[in-house]
């Protein structure tokens, strides 16, 4: 038994000194050696609170580790590196940078504005969305299409450079004149003679009195423009009063005279 245990510890012993002289051909042994004292250097130069802290921050690693492996964030590794290939993290990293410049160039009242625009913005939305204005879009549309909504536009302006040109005189003139417009329109209605010119204007209407009048004028005109000069005197007042239709046109001026002259008796 003693015997064995001496061989074995002799084959131990020889594979030891194999390795150690294998170590100090390639030079590993020297630089063991080196590492050994530069460990040896930092402990020694180290004090209790460097220690403690490196203590802490390999703790805190740890507890990292541990966070990182139980969150599973090893799944997220292949959108990373797909990130990092095309250059989009860079860009992420760009535009986090830019967004805290800018937050940090920005004062207090500048953060209250903004604050407020998108406040104002989206009661704005809100109000929208209520008062259901995405109905009026198609309306909308078909103005934009048929180009009566730059119409419309082109008004306002006109309008705007209208009132913008006005000076206080006439803008004075304008309502004085809308005012006595309107106390017109009142008076005559509420004395009737609005409804009076509307009946009469129906009356006109339906027996075709306006435009038998303005055929009649036109066709006088046309008959005046051709026709032969009078010759003038008695003679050719004669020579006319002589014509058929002189004498129907005097007989029908006579009759409405005569009309008119009984209706404004009866007034």
């Amino acid at each position: 038994m003693a015997a064995v245990m001496a061989e074995t510890s002799e084959d131990e012993l020889q594979r030891a000194q194999e390795a150690l002289v294998h170590l100090v051909q390639n030079g590993d042994l020297e630089r063991i050696v080196h590492l050994a004292r530069l460990s040896g250097a930092a402990a020694d130069s180290m004090s209790d609170e460097m220690v403690g802290r490196l203590a802490g921050l390999a703790s805190d690693g740890l507890d990292l580790v541990d966070q990182v492996t139980r969150s599973q964030v090893a799944r997220a590794l292949p959108a990373i590196s797909s990130l990092v290939e095309n250059g989009d993290l860079e860009r992420i990293v760009q535009l986090a940078r830019l967004s805290g410049a800018a937050a940090d160039s920005m004062s207090d009242e500048m953060v209250g504005r903004l604050a407020g625009l998108a406040s104002d913005g989206m009661d704005l939305l809100d109000r929208v969305n209520r008062s259901q204005v995405v109905n009026a879009l198609p309306a909308i549309s078909a103005l934009v299409e048929n180009g009566d909504l730059e119409r419309i536009v082109h008004l306002a302006r006109m309008a705007g450079a209208a009132g913008d040109s006005m000076n206080d005189e006439m803008v004075s003139r304008l309502a004085t004149l809308a005012t006595d417009a309107m106390c017109l329109l009142d008076r005559a209605t509420r004395t009737g003679v609005m409804d009076r010119l509307l009946a009469v204007a129906e009356k006109m209407d339906q027996d075709h009195i306006l435009t038998d009048f303005l055929h009649c004028l036109s066709g006088a005109t046309e008959e005046a423009a051709s026709a032969p000069i009078p010759k003038g005197g008695i003679a050719g007042l004669w020579d006319m009063m002589k014509k058929p239709e002189t004498q129907q046109t005097i007989q029908f001026l006579m009759l409405v005279g005569k009309h008119f002259r009984s209706c404004r008796l009866r007034h």
